[in-house]
């Protein structure tokens, strides 16, 4: 099982400079409004975002 541990961050941005261009930034509090976890379809595969107690961001497969 793959876990990939990141920091959350609030960001009022919506979007970032990049070397190759923008990209979409979405505050966590947009995806976390009822719940602690959310499921993100990655082509054929289901992936778990849970929201810790301590604020931490936590993917698994």
């Amino acid at each position: 099982m793959y876990h990939s541990y990141m920091h959350l961050q609030a960001s009022n941005d919506s979007s970032h400079s990049t070397a190759s261009g923008l990209r979409k930034s979405i505050n966590s509090n947009m995806l976390f409004t009822d719940s602690n976890e959310i499921v993100i379809q990655h082509r054929e595969q289901q992936y778990r975002l849970r929201l810790t107690r301590t604020g931490k961001l936590i993917l698994t497969k």
